[in-house]
């Protein structure tokens, strides 16, 4: 229960508030005082000091208006019990005051001016502050908020005990109105920009709701780290569902607008939810950086691209039947500075390099359809159009593209301009450090095995990293899957940056980055443009490798090419049984074609067979050559082994028992001994055998017929020889 003794007529000075009315739980302190204005801030209960907010401005003559209201009360509100008794000197809750009241007391003299209270300043300030002493914003923000919540006292930053809330969550399910009269709760709140389209939205959120809300954050968090969004979005996918089928059948099928939005899951999370430490380190935030803007400059899309390469969060197998881990891959983004487009993502198992680079850059300008459906990966042109090359560049200052080999290439070759960013200054490229960001977010909230959420440097993280590597299951190709799934959804999703163009609303361009790069392409001019057509550039970016020729196949990594065009008819026609090198240019993302280079105009094409094809299928040339080490490691222990096992039957020396000299005899009795033989196999191979007979020639089972012709051929020769001794 709050305190609050009144006074009459007293001075306005900071600590002082002012009751509205005496049936109101909330009192407006003030925190700062000017000669024209005052800085206020609501306050309550203790417990929600919690959630305070930033001291606002608020005009003498309107403060003074409120004051003046009958039920309008100056006074003081006393200390709650936990924060009344000042510590024992040299105790360790007195140290741990000071330590406190030392880290924001220049913060409290800086806020002391009119100035360094406007919300960017604010911000700006204790950000500078937590940088400088290495705290976390957030704690600093929250013990400044603190100090003012309780009227500007060094015993507010002591710790207070959290208390539990006992007041029923929600709307109540009925309302009584002062006539008796029973009625239904209404929703509260502005609509909807969408209502005049799909109706006003009255759900009402009850305490079952809010229930609801809460087991659903706490399932995300038992998964791992997520975010407010991402359990929002959960939450409506699956408990909303349950509850309430038809407001979610009919919010699906966009008859009803959002029925429970962000904000308001956001609202009842922070002010019911309580989470033990192990959900609450799970349960993430992005930082608003207040004064970090970056550069930003680009005066339309396909003018400026920003690159970058990250070693993705997840451990990866071999698409095989027995997978081997093959590692973390390393992603290439480029994204279009005006826009927000993501005009090319490629992943690869390689070390960091020009020649990865290249690839990215060719993928930006090709096909999505045709280069990913070798992969499986479910994209197509209309989805995710094709992409131009840009007349500027930035990247970092990473080893790939600091190279002399992407100065010459890029610059030199491609004439493209390339402007790496000075030393320490990872913010001239924020628009895609942030998504990939968002990237390693979506892809730990995505379930997906082999995930990892945090760089290991921590136990707990180290932890993890290791658990997401003895579960991965997932190859290069499904990766690239659920890459496309996040660049797919960024792509086609409103960005808050392109909501503020206003040449897109007066267009009635909708702020996708899809939508404002394809209309920035065709309408905005005056832009710089990349000098050289995109048929040269393909052919600048392929790759050179070796090939043979022979027989008029072509044949590369093991794997055969026929020729596709009269240019590759006439060199197959020219080769000879023997093999030949010839010198091709690839696209090793898609090796499905290859080019031999030659005086024409016009490239030799070679096509893939159908069977290589098909071997080659769901698989990379980054995969196969990571996998060939394995590959040769396993083929060298399968052929030791089998040797080992040859030589040691040869070596081992075995004593066999001389068998007698069978005799010959003539064809009737061998003719009978094979049948004899045959019908005893039979019988040891259905087991009809008795294992207790060994020796063949008594087995029991022989047919009549058997007997009767052996007793007749016996007859038949015993004739004989009596006709012959009576010669």
């Amino acid at each position: 229960m709050i305190e609050f003794q009144p006074l009459e007529n007293p001075a306005l000075s900071p600590g002082l508030a002012l009751r509205i009315s005496d049936n109101d739980i909330r009192y407006l302190r003030l925190t700062h005082v000017f000669e024209e204005c005052v800085y206020v801030m609501w306050v309550s209960e203790p417990e929600q000091a919690r959630y305070a907010r930033r001291p606002s401005r608020m005009l003498l003559k309107v403060l003074k208006k409120m004051a003046s209201s009958n039920n309008a009360t100056w006074g003081r509100i006393g200390l709650p019990s936990a924060l009344s008794v000042s510590p024992i000197p040299e105790s360790e809750r007195a140290l741990e005051l000071n330590a406190a009241w030392l880290l924001i007391e220049p913060l409290i003299e800086n806020f002391d001016s009119e100035t360094n209270l406007s919300r960017s300043r604010f911000s700006y300030l204790i950000r500078e502050r937590s940088e400088e002493m290495q705290a976390n914003f957030l704690t600093l923000l929250r013990m400044i908020l603190r100090y003012y919540y309780f009227g500007r006292t060094r015993l507010a930053l002591l710790p207070l005990p959290r208390g539990v809330q006992q007041e029923k969550r929600g709307y109540p399910d009925i309302v009584k109105e002062s006539s008796g009269e029973v009625r239904k709760p209404k929703r509260r709140g502005r609509q909807s920009i969408l209502s005049e389209e799909l109706g006003n939205n009255d759900f009402v959120v009850l305490e079952d709701d809010i229930s609801d809300m809460i087991d659903c954050l706490k399932t995300c968090l038992r998964k791992g780290p997520t975010y407010r969004t991402l359990a929002h979005e959960h939450y409506l996918a699956t408990n909303f569902k349950i509850r309430h089928p038809e407001i979610h059948a009919a919010y699906l099928t966009g008859k009803l607008s959002e029925p429970v939005t962000a904000r308001q899951y956001s609202y009842y999370i922070n002010k019911f939810a309580v989470l033990d430490d192990d959900l609450a380190r799970n349960l993430r935030s992005q930082e608003r950086k207040q004064g970090y803007l970056g550069s930003t400059q680009a005066s339309g899309p396909g003018e400026v691209y920003e690159i970058d390469a990250t070693i993705g969060r997840l451990h990866l197998v071999t698409d095989e039947e027995l997978p081997t881990i093959v590692g973390k891959p390393t992603i290439y983004l480029i994204i279009d500075r005006w826009s927000r487009f993501v005009v090319s993502v490629y992943i690869s198992l390689r070390s960091p390099s020009y020649e990865e680079v290249r690839h990215a850059l060719l993928i930006a300008f090709t096909s999505r359809e045709k280069r990913f459906k070798n992969l499986s990966v479910d994209i197509d042109d209309e989805r995710w159009p094709i992409g131009r090359m840009p007349a500027v560049l930035c990247p970092d200052r990473g080893s790939d593209f600091m190279s002399h080999s992407m100065e010459q290439s890029v610059v030199q070759d491609l004439l493209i301009e390339l402007t790496p960013l000075p030393p320490l200054c990872p913010d001239g490229k924020p628009i895609v450090e942030r998504f990939i960001r968002e990237i390693k977010r979506r892809m730990a909230a995505s379930g997906m095995k082999g995930v990892y959420a945090d760089r290991p440097m921590d136990p707990h993280s180290k932890r993890a990293a290791r658990k997401a590597e003895a579960a991965a299951v997932h190859s290069l190709p499904e990766a690239y899957r659920l890459l496309i799934e996040i660049i797919d959804d960024h792509n086609n999703r409103p960005h808050t940056t392109l909501k503020r163009r206003r040449v897109l609303s007066l267009n009635n361009v909708p702020p996708t980055p899809k939508e404002a790069y394809l209309w920035g392409l065709k309408n905005i001019t005056g832009l710089r443009k990349a000098p050289l057509t995109d048929d040269d550039y393909k052919k600048l970016l392929l790759s050179t490798d070796k090939a043979s020729i022979s027989n008029s196949v072509l044949r590369y990594k093991q794997r055969p090419y026929l020729p596709a065009n009269e240019v590759a008819y006439d060199i197959a026609k020219k080769s000879t049984t023997r093999a030949q090198s010839i010198d091709i240019r690839l696209d090793k993302t898609e090796p499905h074609e290859i080019y031999a280079v030659t005086a024409r105009r016009e490239w030799a094409l070679f096509r893939i067979t159908e069977g290589a094809a098909k071997e080659l299928a769901n698989l990379t040339l980054d995969e196969e050559e990571v996998l060939s080490s394995q590959t040769a490691k396993l083929w060298a222990k399968a052929e030791h082994k089998s040797r080992v096992a040859r030589i040691a039957a040869k070596s081992t020396k075995k004593t066999v028992k001389r068998k007698e000299t069978a005799t010959k005899v003539d064809r009737e009795q061998l003719l009978a001994a094979r049948q004899k033989e045959t019908a005893a196999m039979k019988r040891t191979l259905t087991g009809n055998d008795d294992p207790k007979k060994s020796n063949i020639e008594d087995i029991s089972g022989v047919s009549n017929w058997a007997n009767i012709e052996e007793q007749e051929r016996l007859r038949n020769l015993e004739l004989i020889r009596k006709h012959r001794s009576k010669k």
